[in-house]
This record gives structure tokens, C-alpha cells and sequence, in this order.
């Protein structure tokens, strides 16, 4: 797969040795976990990727947001793409908040949800709802469209990675995999020595991130289930996290200012 040429029309080029296409269903059952994945990946990896986190615009992804919306300003699909205008990382922040209202409980994203979201990750919103309202929007779309047909993307999830040499071949990882897959990708398509960032502290990562379910936090810091448990008790005993059951999964969020 070469490098595409829709690729090179639209999107400036960067200091970033490795580009990196993630596109992603909001509504798949794993969308948290590969959240989990591309904030480790951004975390440990920052200085040599860049990550473009693309909602995919295939027709079941695109027919299930407007299935669950009744109007422009609860579709996911237009929402995150008036985010976008606003800034990659500042849509990332938006579709994580997002996330974490739908997903937990499974509910239907609201009007409410939007704009809940849209203010946390401090988005204008005066701007955002001007944009929702644009048919801009369907121009953006149909850009990702033909990115997404020119890179024959086929399944989702789907990462493609593209080293710093535009004649190289891309490199397609479709699903869920584990971590140490993209991570092992990178080293390889780097072919040097490269020195992986600190992990923050884990309550830096549960505030930073608002609700994070202890299946995310293993990912982050692959820690034994002991050691996890353990710190996730401290912090609770000192109340700077509080935990929260939805379903059977159990979720942190922070409470407090940790020193």
C-alpha cells in the first residue's frame, strides 16, 4: 500500500517520523479498549507519531449515527467532525468524554451529551454549534470517505502506519489486537533506537481522562492484577479516586489533588 495521494492533498505535512490512520466505530463493543491503546501509544510514543483518529464514514457506521440521533446536534458522526475543525487533539478529547457517557450504560447519545462533551475538552461552542449546523461537514466527510476507499479499509478497528519516507509502503493492522502488536510496528518501522516516554501517575491518567475502567488502567500500565489493586485501594483510602459499577464493569474517577 503507498502512500496516498489523498493523504498528501489533505493533511500538512509533520515532523513525526511515522503517521498513523486509526479509524474507529464508535459503536463497536471494544472502542474503549482501543482508546486505551492510542492514549498508551500517544503517551509512551508522542515524539515519534502521529496518530489521525478518524471516525470511519462507511455506510453501517454512518446509518447506525443517524439511526441513534433525531436531529444534527446528537449525531456522532457530524459531532465529531465539527470537533475536528476545532483542532485533531481537542476532537480526540471530545470523542473520549463522548465515550464516556454512552458507553458505560449503554445509552443514546443525547443533545446534552454533545455539549457536555464539547465543553470538557474546551471546544468553542459557539463555533461548534455554528459548525453543526454547516454543510462543511458533508465536504469533510466525503474527504475521509475517499481516504478510507483509497486505503481499501475493509474491517474495523483498522490502523495504518506509514513511515517518514513517502515511497514506503503502509502497513495495515485490521482489529482488536494487543498492545505490544503497534508498539513492536513502530520499532520496526523506525529501525532505531528509541526511548519510550514515562507513563504519567496513575491518578494523573484517571483525572486526565475523567472515567477510566480498571480494564483501560491494565492496558496503560500492565501492571500484575496485585500490584493494580493495590494502588487503585490507596488511592481510593485517601480519596483522591471514588469507583463506579456500570454493569460488571467498574470504572474510577478522581476526586481530589493528589501531591
Amino acid at each position: 500500500m503507498k502512500h496516498s495521494n489523498v493523504i498528501s492533498l489533505f493533511l500538512e505535512p509533520v515532523e513525526h517520523q511515522i503517521e498513523i490512520y486509526y479509524f474507529f466505530d464508535p459503536f463497536h463493543k471494544d472502542a474503549l479498549k482501543m482508546e486505551a491503546i492510542v492514549n498508551k501509544l500517544l503517551l509512551e510514543y508522542g515524539d515519534y507519531v502521529r496518530i489521525n483518529k478518524i471516525l470511519a464514514p462507511s455506510l453501517r457506521v454512518l446509518t447506525k449515527c443517524q439511526a441513534q440521533s433525531t436531529s444534527k446536534i446528537d449525531n456522532i458522526a457530524l459531532a465529531y467532525k465539527a470537533a475536528e475543525v476545532q483542532g485533531r487533539n481537542r476532537a480526540r478529547k471530545f470523542m473520549r468524554y463522548l465515550f464516556n457517557r454512552i458507553s458505560p450504560s449503554n445509552s443514546v447519545c443525547t443533545k446534552e451529551h454533545i455539549i457536555d462533551s464539547a465543553t470538557l475538552a474546551n471546544l468553542d461552542i459557539h463555533s461548534f454549534m455554528e459548525e453543526m449546523e454547516s454543510e462543511n461537514l458533508h465536504t469533510l466527510l466525503n474527504r475521509d470517505l475517499a481516504l478510507y476507499r483509497e486505503l481499501d479499509i475493509n474491517l474495523l478497528p483498522t490502523f495504518v502506519f506509514f513511515s517518514g519516507d513517502i515511497e514506503s509502503e503502509g502497513l495495515k493492522i485490521e482489529g482488536v489486537n494487543e498492545y505490544f502488536i503497534y508498539s513492536y510496528v513502530i520499532h520496526e518501522l523506525l529501525d532505531i533506537d528509541i526511548q519510550k516516554k514515562a507513563l504519567p501517575h496513575i491518578y494523573e491518567y484517571i483525572k486526565k481522562n475523567e472515567l477510566v475502567s480498571i480494564d483501560e488502567l491494565k492496558i496503560i500500565y500492565d501492571w500484575q492484577d496485585s500490584v493494580l489493586q493495590k494502588e487503585l485501594k490507596q488511592l481510593q483510602l485517601s480519596q483522591y479516586i471514588s469507583s463506579v459499577t456500570h454493569g460488571d464493569e467498574i470504572y474510577f474517577e478522581a476526586i481530589g489533588n493528589h501531591v
